[in-house]
């Protein structure tokens, strides 16, 4: 596949990939994203309702 190529140890093992972001820039964003979300899969969740409260009373949300 063209703008990828990857890094080997000496044992020959895939360790490290670079994208060529020009080419595969959204691609890449896609799979960050999907990271992200697997990676806070379990973190506690509030309503939204709540959210924009608390962002209220520090003060960072203005209606």
């Amino acid at each position: 596949m063209t703008g990828i190529r990857y890094n080997t140890d000496a044992q020959g093992h895939k360790t490290e990939v670079i994208i060529d972001l020009k080419k595969h820039g959204e691609i890449v964003e896609d799979i960050l994203d999907a990271l992200l979300i697997e990676e806070r899969r379990n973190e506690e969740s509030i309503p939204f309702e709540e959210f924009v409260e608390q962002l209220k009373a520090e003060g960072k949300f203005d209606e």
